[in-house]
């Protein structure tokens, strides 16, 4: 069981440098990566522009009949978004919008096999983490 663990962890590290790669190609400016609180994790925070951004990393090692993003469930969803909260107060709640991105990783046995960046997977967050209207 422990080096299935490890496979797995192994797996998601590199979905997530993957991801890391891409948000820096794509000019966004990274300012955490696997930040933890009670309420949840985020994989991934950075900015884009004016807007905050909390990224989830999915990564699956074979394309199948579903994607990477099926695996993240309504729970996980709402971790998300209550760790995005905690960020906006931990930093002092800045005068920002936030939005929640999915980026789905498909890894093969050489390298990264596919890569996708999807925008707005759960409501975005006004500025200064008040709950958003979409």
């Amino acid at each position: 069981m422990k080096r299935f663990r490890a496979a797995h962890l192994k797996l998601g590290r590199r979905g997530e440098e993957a991801a890391a790669r891409l948000l820096l190609a794509k000019g966004y400016t990274l300012l955490a990566r696997n930040w933890r609180v009670r309420a949840g994790e985020l994989d991934i925070v950075a900015r884009d522009g004016a807007t905050l951004v909390f990224v989830e990393v999915k990564t699956l090692r074979r394309i199948g009949l579903y994607r990477p993003g099926d695996n993240l469930s309504p729970r996980q969803m709402r971790r998300n978004f209550r760790a995005a909260l905690r960020y906006y107060r931990a930093i002092g709640k800045p005068a920002l919008p936030g939005r929640f991105d999915l980026v789905e990783v498909i890894a093969g046995r050489w390298g990264i096999r596919s890569i996708r960046h999807r925008h707005d997977y759960l409501p975005p967050l006004e500025p200064g983490g008040g709950r958003g209207h979409a």
